[in-house]
């Protein structure tokens, strides 16, 4: 910005004759920095810095020069003294006496005026390059882009912002040069300088802060570090920062940036620690199921670091939305984590705060297993609704195996039993010729009465309910006082549930005992009766054995016989009314119960496919997933197996079938008893199938059996590897250690919006594929998520730009925050210089050493 140290600037419609007030109208319109330069002179330079003391404000003295060529910036770090920059001017060929003469011009052009200027000390900036005595004014083009390539210019000021693209197409890649825009204290539209113009076009740079270092840092790496326009608030997950009471990391806070984030420090400074003090609090820990391993040394780590009690607190936001997480530390593992805030707007579905982190060595874990593969694809997906759409379906499948395997016993049962059916009819026939008086044959009659009346021997004992034993909760005293009407209202809930269960019960009870006498009385008058009949029966038999040919013995046999003819009748009448219809609708309602599951897997299936295509547009075709069919031979061959045993079955038999069926149809062939049908799939032989369905049957295993069909066969997975784009694509299983490490990341740094955790990234990882996947995909990602590395690799941390790096020392009993902030600040530098290279000598050594490359 120009004051009214320059000569063209009128003071009269400028606005302002006093720093002061310009400073104010800095402040005022948002500015956090702004740069004097003056045409030629550095006149207000420390009026200006002067005026800003007491501000937030950082002033950069500079001046605007004029070159042979066009007009330049040369600013310098704040507190640099206006004659250091008078002596620059001199130097450069203007007299003391033309200092401020807007027409003075240099002998010198644009590339050599910027050498001089870096040489002192200095930040060369081509200004307003697209306008009047601008770079791009200058009338060789190939002049132009030569000068654009020249080091010295670390910028390119434009007032048209399209202009940007049009620079970036003549440097053609042959180099990444910052454009910047600034009002040059002129308003839209306007010619002239005036106060009001002040920030009427700006630039956005990211810096810890606004001084030259920071300034010269961010022109240096500008895809990530300048904006012409506003940036956004972060529309992802951030975690703010970190907060730990207790443990080895007591009474220390972490602050983070919404960006990269990296920990640095010597073994044990708790770099991993904190990456497991994050994932503990959010209730997002390694899956002991999945990699017992890895969440076995976790909380190791954990109960060697913390004490019993220690609290790890999170702060969070999304956009405008604020969230806490706090939670306490006990090795039972018992508590969950508290939220306070804007909870609603952080949590997903599964009421977490969703990460993606790695422990250290889980990233081995996810791209050895198979399992882990797949847990990394379903991470930013919810299948909670397959997950219990399937659960369901597989709870009332199992009810039904029950059923069907309780009918099938009962009708085996059953048909055991009326195989004597025959014979009893055939020795009924042959006494009943032996009687043919009408009374003899009302005992067929009588007889089949007796199994009905036998078993009139009263209801058993009924409830309508139990009592609930929840409400001797409240029976003592409220735990907080204010709460008593609360627990006194809840008493007397339970209370009249209670009195109304009993009343009920009560009744029934009185009710049950009238039924149960009057069915006594029933069936004694039934016995009465049948006595008589007996009395009748064997007046008859006497009557006709006059030859006492021992009818009275025929006659209790004939009893016996009709007794069990009425037993074995009932039992073919529950067969065929009752338990046949029975077995055959059971086996129809479970045909629904797997299409139920059958399609909650094919929709969880399609849900990963769609995640897939997603995430394979997102890796640039350096890792390639698809979706196989599904595959679970050894946990289906293992339960098979079981089944088996003691079939005599082979090994080799059991693996075939499982290879050639599927789990489903092999135990709907079992329920309806087509061998041939399994023969045909498999190739196996008929009286190996026979050998197996038998063997389940008589051994009772047909519930385990049916329980088959609710095994899972996992979906299969296929993650594939390219190091070049003219390369074929490798399968994970084929490739080295650190490509599947590589792969596996690759797909975590495309997977989603959620933070990004892991500790040491770099393992196993070839360092050019750490450059050249990591990093290049880590900037080409930058802004739309948030990472959190523990890391010891320079790529990770120099070359990927992180925003934020926190260092960490300890001694014998706890870690602390050594430093925080990013390479513009010196400190920060001189530890990562330690922390990554081991400091500046042996930096310097390989420096020298490789240098010959570099050329």
């Amino acid at each position: 910005m120009h004051t009214p140290a320059s000569r063209d600037v009128d003071v009269h419609t400028y606005g302002a004759g006093e720093a002061r007030r310009i400073v104010d109208a800095a402040v005022a319109a948002g500015l956090h920095a702004i740069a004097i330069t003056d045409h030629n002179t550095a006149g207000w330079c420390d009026e200006m810095a002067e005026a800003a003391q007491g501000t937030p404000l950082v002033v950069l003295p500079g001046v605007e020069l004029s070159t042979a060529e066009g007009h330049l910036l040369a600013i310098w770090e704040e507190g640099t003294p206006a004659p250091f920059i008078e002596d620059v001017l001199v130097e450069l060929g203007i007299l003391r006496a033309d200092h401020g003469d807007l027409h003075k011009a240099l002998r010198t052009g644009f590339a050599e005026t910027a050498k001089i200027v870096a040489a002192r000390g200095g930040l060369a900036i081509a200004a307003h390059a697209d306008r009047e005595k601008g770079l791009l004014r200058m009338s060789v083009a190939d002049h132009v882009n030569q000068t654009m390539l020249e080091p010295a210019i670390a910028a390119v000021e434009i007032v048209d912002i399209a202009e940007a693209r049009r620079i970036r197409t003549r440097l053609d890649g042959k180099r990444e040069l910052a454009v910047v825009r600034s009002s040059d204290t002129t308003a839209s539209g306007a010619s002239v300088h005036v106060l009001h113009g002040i920030g009427n076009r700006r630039t956005w740079i990211k810096a810890s802060r606004p001084d030259l270092r920071g300034l010269r840092h961010a022109l240096a790496d500008p895809s990530l570090r300048i904006r012409l326009v506003e940036p956004a608030v972060p529309g992802h997950t951030v975690i703010e920062s970190v907060k730990v009471t207790g443990g080895f990391l007591d009474r220390q806070q972490f602050e983070f940036s919404s960006d990269l984030n990296c920990l640095l420090g010597g073994t044990g400074a708790g770099k991993s620690l904190l990456i497991e003090l994050v994932r503990f609090a959010l209730d997002q820990q390694t899956d002991a199921g999945d990699f017992p391993h890895v969440r076995k040394e976790v909380e190791s780590r954990l109960q060697y670091a913390l004490t019993s009690g220690s609290t790890v607190e999170v702060v969070l936001t999304r956009g405008h939305a604020r969230c806490i997480v706090r939670r306490a530390y006990f090795e039972d593992g018992a508590t969950r984590p508290e939220y306070v805030g804007d909870t609603e707007q952080l949590t997903g579905l599964s009421g977490r705060i969703a990460i993606t982190g790695f422990s250290q060595g889980e990233v081995i874990e996810y791209a050895r297993t198979p399992v882990g593969r797949m847990a990394l694809i379903d991470t930013a997906i919810d299948l909670t609704e397959f997950e219990i759409r399937e659960a369901d379906a597989v709870a009332r499948l199992n009810d039904n195996g029950r059923l069907v395997s309780g009918i099938e016993s009962k009708i085996a049962q059953a048909e055991q039993k009326l195989r004597t059916l025959p014979d009893v009819d055939k020795r009924l026939a042959e006494l009943s010729g032996l009687f043919d008086d009408e009374t003899v044959k009302m005992q067929a009659s009588w007889s089949s009465e007796k199994a009905l009346f036998d078993t009139l021997v009263g209801m058993p004992e009924l409830k309508v309910a139990a009592r609930p034993a929840d409400g001797d909760k409240f029976r003592g005293p409220a735990a907080v006082a204010g709460n008593h009407d609360l627990y006194e209202r809840a008493r007397a809930v339970y209370t009249q549930a209670n009195d109304a269960i009993d009343a009920a019960n009560v009744q029934l009870s009185q009710v049950l005992v009238i039924v149960n006498k009057e069915l006594t009385t029933i069936r004694q008058e039934w016995v009465d009766r049948c006595k008589q009949f007996d009395r009748q029966l064997a007046e008859a038999v006497s009557r006709i054995d006059v030859d006492n040919k021992g009818l009275s013995a025929l006659r209790t046999r004939l009893i016996e016989l009709q007794t069990e003819k009425a037993k074995l009748n009932t039992q073919q009448t529950q067969l065929n009314e009752e338990l046949r219809p029975g077995l055959i609708t059971a086996k129809e309602h479970r045909e629904e119960l797997i299409s139920e599951l059958l399609d909650a897997r094919k929709a969880r299936r399609r849900r990963r496919d769609d995640r897939i295509k997603a995430l394979n547009k997102l890796m640039g075709g350096i890792v390639r997933i698809k979706m196989l069919p599904e595959n679970g031979d050894s946990s289906y061959l293992a339960e098979l197996s079981a089944i088996a045993r003691g079939s005599r079955l082979r090994g080799p038999v059991l693996q075939q079938i499982c290879e050639k069926s599927m789990p489903v149809k092999l135990v709907r062939s079992f329920l309806s008893g087509d061998i041939d049908g399994v023969c045909a799939a498999t190739g196996v032989e008929h009286k190996h199938i026979e050998t197996l369905f038998e063997h389940v049957t008589e051994r009772g295993a047909v519930e385990d059996f049916l329980q088959l069909q609710t095994l899972d066969l996992q979906d299969g997975l296929s993650v594939e590897f390219r190091k070049h784009s003219n390369d074929g694509y490798v399968p994970i299983e084929r490739l080295a250690h650190g490509q599947k490490c590589t792969a596996i990341l690759i797909i975590a740094l495309a997977d989603g919006n959620d933070p990004l955790i892991i500790d040491q990234p770099e393992d196993a990882l070839h360092a050019p594929w750490i450059e050249e996947y990591l990093v290049a995909k880590l900037r080409d990602l930058r802004g739309g998520r948030q990472y959190i590395f523990a890391t010891r690799s320079p790529g990770l941390v120099v070359s990927a730009d992180a925003e934020m790096i926190v260092t960490l020392t300890s001694d014998a009993t706890n870690g602390a925050v050594e430093a925080t902030g990013s390479l513009e600040r010196h400190d920060l530098n001189v530890l990562a210089m330690y922390h990554l290279e081991g400091g500046p000598v042996p930096f310097k050594r390989r420096t020298i050493k490789l240098a010959a490359s570099m050329s």
